[in-house]
């Protein structure tokens, strides 16, 4: 069964926009929409909300679908939003911890982006459902899992900032080991920072960092998210902020380690994840994957770390079959949506160049006998050596 709705509190303001309802159809009845699981409003009316939804198409197999609604704005300008969107959320599909793209459509004069569904339950579900927290040892894991994630993002150009990190939004598989980052933000993945500055700390959530309204986003603004849902995750306590610090997290949960607490909680020791200023914090996921790293020497409580790899690169066949290239995705994901074909119409994506010629290119060679060359050079070799004998003994 999927997820229940998220609880008011983690729920956003409701948009100008006419709201849609479940069981609308969309795509001209291939996709239905079965239930809201939250929304993030933007400024002059830009919002996103994220559905369950059934694909008729796939057997009424569930999928994830998120609404994407900006305001009326130069053609012009929607349109590199959507594009920039599309390109960049498809790029990191072949991550094996982010969900595939696997449609885009305009249809009730919006844009939807359609992930596949993935298996598991969020850990606000998982919370919900057995009554407890998250073990230091689980919340580990999952933050070392994302972090990868986020490495990812960083690298790609421009880097690409989730956003929207939260416990609804980190998906953990049935065999409690592998974890899922999804419901990207759109509007942050095509670029439009200008409908965020500004936004109301009241209509973000609060796992969200505080420098998200100023509109100064980056890594460094996802790392604190991660960090406020693993003190979700350790405590059920919501991170606010009060009297110009939090609760340690120790406080809440006795069996945290310190040095766990450190990570969490610059204030406390040496720790870098819930400071208010920027520069205080981790400034790249690969310092705090390597703390929690050195952390997990320590205690030795986790498993290996090339156990992990292994494991993700065996969930990584998911995104990429070995014989399928990146390349031949993309293809294949623009030829079979028109919006796709509509928004890539104008992008140049040159060949790649070779360095050497293409060996159809190349001349033909010419045929000869090899062996019968080499008798020709030695014995050309025999009598070139036997004539300076020969003159060397008539010169004596």
């Amino acid at each position: 069964m999927p997820p229940k709705r998220p609880d008011p509190q983690f729920s956003e303001p409701a948009a100008r926009t006419p709201a849609l309802k479940p069981g609308t159809l969309l795509l001209n009845g291939r996709y239905r929409l079965y239930e809201c699981q939250g929304q993030q409003t933007w400024l002059s009316g830009a919002f996103e909300a994220s559905w369950l939804a059934q694909d008729a198409q796939r057997g009424g197999a569930m999928v994830r679908i998120c609404e994407f609604v900006l305001p009326d704005k130069d053609a012009i300008v929607r349109q590199s939003i959507l594009r920039t969107a599309t390109m960049a959320l498809h790029a990191i599909s072949r991550h094996a911890h982010v969900p595939t793209l696997l449609d885009v459509f305009n249809d009730h004069e919006r844009s939807f982006f359609v992930f596949e569904y993935g298996e598991g339950e969020s850990l606000l579900a998982r919370m919900r459902r057995t009554g407890r927290v998250f073990t230091e040892q689980e919340v580990v894991e999952c933050c070392l899992q994302v972090t990868r994630v986020l490495e990812f993002l960083v690298q790609q150009s421009p880097p690409l900032v989730h956003g929207l990190i939260r416990p609804e939004n980190i998906l953990v598989g049935r065999n409690n080991s592998h974890y899922v980052l999804f419901n990207f933000s759109v509007m942050l993945g095509g670029g439009a920072t200008q409908f965020v500055a500004g936004v109301p700390r009241l209509h973000l959530s609060p796992y969200t960092a505080p420098e998200f309204a100023r509109g100064t986003i980056d890594v460094r603004s996802d790392i604190y998210a991660l960090m406020a849902t693993a003190y979700f995750l350790l405590t059920s306590s919501v991170p606010v902020r009060s009297n110009g610090g939090m609760v340690p997290v120790r406080q809440l949960n006795s069996s945290i380690t310190p040095q766990f607490e450190a990570i969490l909680m610059k204030g406390l020791s040496s720790g870098k994840g819930l400071r208010p200023d920027m520069t205080q914090r981790f400034q790249h996921p690969s310092e705090l994957r390597q703390a929690l790293l050195t952390m997990n020497i320590i205690s030795g409580t986790l498993a290996p770390e090339h156990e992990r790899t292994q494991a993700r690169d065996k969930n990584a066949a998911r995104t990429i079959p070995a014989s399928q290239p990146v390349s031949s995705k993309t293809d294949t994901l623009v030829e079979n949506h028109p919006i796709l074909q509509k928004l890539a119409s104008d992008l140049t994506i040159d060949e790649p160049k070779l360095l050497l010629p293409r060996p159809e290119d190349l001349p033909p060679m010419v045929k000869s006998n090899d062996l019968q060359n080499a008798m020709l050079c030695l014995v050309s070799l025999l009598l070139c050596l036997l004539l300076v004998i020969v003159m060397g003994r008539g010169l004596v």
